[in-house]
């Protein structure tokens, strides 16, 4: 009984969403319709994309890659806009908290080795950003991407025209920071070395590349699930528990809660009737995203945005990723890490991260209304 208590107050959205679902279940009790509510192709691409960068993680793919990029260099600004560039171009490969989970420890282990404890906030900062935004780009980089490409049939490269202005300004925004915050003062440099641990390395590979080609409609859901179970329970049962089943469940009840709210005639009148137009559409998905976080926000609002519509949501949602610490899920990994290493700073941080987004936010928003 325990072990069930803390599952469910061991992630405080999951909760939140399965309190909300509980709630419509009296709404709308009819359960036959609650399969039809689920999005299978959804989960199944994010519990296979979880499942290879657990892999890639514990084999050290990615501490071996940014460490061999940034163990000869010998300035702080340097080291600042590698790390953050690192973090930026993983997330249009990557799901943001993936490349958060894994990097913000190696920048934190960083900046101790080199004695930059006072830069490590704003790294950390920074490259909480560099992520969002990077992985605002492509339908694989966030988990609000996969469920609006995969769930709506978007094209690809519409999909990226509408999300390219987003990640291009955020390229520019994060080089200036970096140039304007860091000086050029030399640093020593990290000695350790780490290496791939074996040859597994290629099975998760080939996992992240069927969740690839799954959200990209060449592979069937239906095959991916058993092909990728069989292929994990052979080669690497144990990166079953580091899957975020948390964030799958999280999705399955805010998928449940859409359907059943999506039922009743009064709910539905009040988002059409504020879901009418671009700008609209645009602005709702950011602000409740300030409020829910952007993945809940897409899956609730997705359920009442006319089609016409949805690439604004698309746009809305990612740019809500900034703003609070609740805007994106991914950013509340690196809080929780900032605090631990730093308890005494965690209003330093909250801070100074809120005070950098305002400033990228108004900044991209402006920017998406001009190319307008």
């Amino acid at each position: 009984m325990s072990k069930i208590k803390d599952f469910f107050l061991k992630d405080k959205v999951f909760l939140i969403a399965f309190i909300v679902a509980l709630i419509s279940v009296f709404l709308n009790p009819n359960f036959k319709d609650y399969p039809s509510f689920i999005n299978y192709k959804v989960l199944i691409v994010m519990f296979t994309l979880m499942l290879a960068v657990s892999g890639m993680t514990h084999q050290n793919l990615f501490t071996v890659i940014a460490v061999k990029m940034v163990k000869h260099l010998k300035d702080m600004r340097t080291i600042a806009l590698v790390i953050v560039l690192i973090s930026f171009f993983l997330g249009m490969l990557l799901t943001n908290d993936a490349v958060l989970l894994t990097l913000v420890p190696f920048t934190l282990f960083v900046t101790s080795k080199i004695n930059r404890h006072k830069e490590a906030l704003i790294i950390v900062i920074l490259q909480t950003l560099a992520a969002n935004l990077g992985s605002a780009l492509t339908p694989m980089g966030d988990p609000q991407n996969i469920f609006l490409y995969t769930n709506f049939d978007l094209s690809f490269w519409t999909f990226m025209s509408k999300t390219a202005v987003i990640t291009i300004t955020g390229f520019i925004l994060l080089v200036i920071s970096i140039f304007i915050i860091f000086k050029q003062d030399e640093v020593h440099p990290i000695v350790e070395e780490f290496k791939i641990k074996d040859k597994r390395i290629y099975i998760f590979f080939v996992i992240f590349l069927i969740g690839i080609l799954t959200v990209l409609h060449v592979i069937p859901e239906w095959v991916t699930l058993p092909v990728v179970v069989a292929i994990g329970l052979v080669f690497g049962r144990n990166e079953f528990k580091n899957v975020d089943y948390h964030l799958l469940l999280t999705f399955t009840m805010f998928f449940i809660f859409t359907g059943n709210i999506g039922e009743i005639q009064a709910v539905n009148d009040f988002f059409s009737g504020i879901l009418t137009s671009e700008s609209s559409v645009f602005f709702t998905g950011l602000l409740v995203s300030q409020v829910i976080s952007n993945v809940p926000a897409t899956v609730l609002l997705s359920a009442f945005t006319p089609t016409a519509y949805l690439l604004n949501l698309l746009q809305g949602v990612n740019v809500g990723s900034m703003g609070t610490l609740v805007g994106s899920l991914a950013s509340l990994i690196t809080f929780k890490f900032v605090i631990k290493l730093y308890p005494e700073r965690f209003k330093e941080y909250l801070a100074k991260y809120t005070l950098i987004s305002i400033i990228y936010m108004a900044v991209i928003i402006s920017v998406i209304f001009l190319l307008r």
